[in-house]
């Protein structure tokens, strides 16, 4: 099967800098997307997360053909788990109040869409060998819709207008963090050792 990628860094001399210390340059360099950006602030913990997603797939730059789609389809299943959510809970709402009704609203439409995530890992060998990155995707647009953590531009008193802005938001904030993870690669300026096939 070969060597994993953190046990290939530390069998052989191939850094010319130490990965541990490529990781902090690089966060020196990403942290002013969060300090100084105003309202287009990134939200780093979903790019630190695909960051590491990076990783976790290998560490390589074909990643992308695993993480560049998958993302995207889960996070396209959150938002429209949200999207049929709010659109359910317009009728709920007036009977069951604020709180059960958004409740009962998720709950149903749930029934719909996380089967249709679990199925569609076996659509293709794209979405089963990502499914790390279609979770994440899923997830990654929850939480960027609920934490709001998104910029306010644009129509953002339409609901159905911030659901699907979270959507590309957190997708384009994913796509960064698998730059961020080939970047880290480059940054150790690694050298193909002779012998070693990769």
């Amino acid at each position: 099967m070969g060597l994993h990628w953190l046990e290939g860094d530390l069998s052989f001399p191939s850094k010319r800098i130490p990965l541990p210390w490529a990781a902090a340059i690089l966060v020196v360099f990403i942290l002013p997307l969060s300090f100084y950006l105003g309202k287009w602030n990134f939200p780093l913990w979903v790019s630190f997360i695909v960051w590491a997603e990076y990783f976790a797939l290998g560490a390589k730059r074909d990643t992308w053909k695993i993480i560049i789609p998958s993302l995207p389809f889960g996070a396209g299943v959150g938002a429209a788990w949200c999207a049929s959510s709010v659109a359910l809970s317009t009728l709920l709402v007036p009977y069951f109040g604020p709180v059960h009704g958004v409740y009962a609203a998720y709950a149903l439409t749930n029934l719909l869409w996380i089967p249709l995530i679990l199925y569609g890992l076996g659509w293709t060998h794209t979405f089963t060998a990502g499914t790390l990155a279609v979770f994440n995707g899923f997830t990654l647009q929850l939480a960027v819709y609920f934490t709001g953590t998104l910029p306010p531009v644009g129509p953002m008193e339409n609901p159905y207008y911030v659901i699907w802005w979270s959507f590309l938001w957190s997708v384009l904030m994913a796509y960064v963090g698998w730059g961020f993870g080939w970047f880290n690669v480059f940054l150790t300026f690694p050298r193909k050792p002779s012998g070693y096939n990769h």
